[in-house]
C-alpha cells in the first residue's frame, strides 16, 4: 500500500452500477450455473451479479494473506464448469492467481483491475495504474 500514490474512493452507488454493468457483459458471454465470490471484497459486486443474471447458487472462497502468500481459508465443492467468479478488485494478482490455480476453467470477473494484472481476468468494468488506491465504500481508510 506504501506505493499507491492516488486515492480512488468508490460509492456505493458506483459500485452497483459498475456491478449492474458487469452483469451486462457477462450476459452476452455465457450462460453461467454459479457464482463464487472472493470474499471479501467480492461479496457485494457478486450478490449484485447474481441477482442480475438470476443465479441462484453462489458460494465463497476465503483467503489470507500471510508472508505476500495467499492462504486459502475456505473453499467450495462447486465444479468449474459454467462457473463465474467475482471480485471487486484484482490489486497485486495474487487473490486472482491462486483462484486460476483452483479454477482454471471458470470465468473470472472483477469490477476493477489494474493495468499490470488484466490478464488475470477474463471481464471487468475498469482498468487503472499501478498507483491508483481504490477506497470501497465497505472499508474504512
Amino acid at each position: 500500500m506504501q506505493n499507491q500514490t492516488q486515492k480512488f474512493p468508490i460509492t456505493w452507488e458506483q459500485v452497483h452500477r459498475d456491478a449492474l454493468r458487469l452483469a451486462d457483459k457477462l450476459k452476452n458471454i455465457q450462460k453461467f450455473d454459479t457464482i463464487i465470490a472472493v470474499c471479501r471484497g467480492g461479496l457485494v459486486p457478486a450478490s449484485l451479479v447474481a441477482r442480475a443474471l438470476d443465479i441462484r447458487i453462489v458460494d465463497t472462497l476465503c483467503f489470507e494473506t500471510k508472508n505476500n502468500e495467499e492462504e486459502l481459508i475456505k473453499t467450495t465443492s462447486l465444479a468449474d464448469k459454467n462457473l463465474l467468479i467475482v471480485d471487486d478488485i484484482v490489486n497485486t494478482g495474487r487473490t486472482a492467481k491462486a483462484v486460476r490455480r483452483l479454477f482454471p476453467n471458470a470465468h473470472y470477473a472483477s469490477l476493477y483491475v489494474k493495468d499490470d494484472y488484466k490478464e488475470l481476468v477474463d471481464t471487468y468494468i475498469t482498468d487503472v495504474s499501478q498507483d491508483t488506491w481504490f477506497i470501497f465504500p465497505w472499508e474504512h481508510e
